[in-house]
């Protein structure tokens, strides 16, 4: 039995375009927070537990951030906030067969990320680097739940959808736009069974 576990247990990779943005607090400092647009890319491992229901653990690197504007206070400065993170998710996924195509899948699953390099961009090209690390813009740590679908085809091709939706607060206390800043960033793209 565990060898044909094994036999089933498939690595592969994915990559795709990143669509983040942030869900904040009321802000006397900031006005919007629209999507910036990022990449994310990384590695899974796929195991059946059952017929339908597969673990779907993955390491990834992912683009986050927002395009933001400053209230009239600030400046109404422009700034495209950019932040490479490393996350770890573990998904549980539901798979549903499509006849002589492959199966179609859906699921969910906890993530925790730690950021890897950051920095603001401001219009007009003055840039303020390294705003993860102690007295500047966000915390050290992002966690949340991952939900994703797509369809995965007989030759080990998959078109995929994935939504993350951040519950930890990642504002940092000593600098900060608002009380309270999480991420959220819509995805699309491919993975590659290999």
């Amino acid at each position: 039995m565990l060898s044909m576990v094994q036999g089933q247990t498939e690595f592969g990779l994915k990559a795709g375009a990143n669509f983040a943005s942030y869900k904040y607090a009321t802000s006397d400092q900031l006005v919007d927070a629209s999507p910036r647009t990022s990449f994310y890319i990384g590695g899974y491992l796929n195991t059946p537990m059952t017929q339908r229901i597969d673990l779907h653990p993955e390491i990834s690197l992912q683009g986050k951030g927002a395009k933001l504007k400053e209230s009239s206070n600030w400046g109404n400065a422009k700034v495209t906030q950019r932040v490479m993170w490393l996350d770890f998710t573990a998904n549980v996924l539901v798979k549903i067969p499509a006849k002589n195509v492959g199966h179609f899948f859906t699921g969910a699953g906890p993530y925790v990320g730690f950021p890897i390099n950051g920095e603001n961009n401001y219009a007009g090209g003055n840039t303020t680097a390294a705003i993860i690390y102690k007295d500047n813009a966000l915390k050290s740590v992002d966690y949340g739940v991952n939900f994703l679908g797509g369809i995965k085809f007989l030759r080990k091709l998959s078109f995929h959808i994935s939504y993350r939706l951040g519950f930890a607060n990642i504002a940092n206390t000593n600098y900060k736009w608002s009380d309270s800043v999480k991420n959220k960033v819509l995805s699309i793209g491919l993975g590659i069974g290999l």
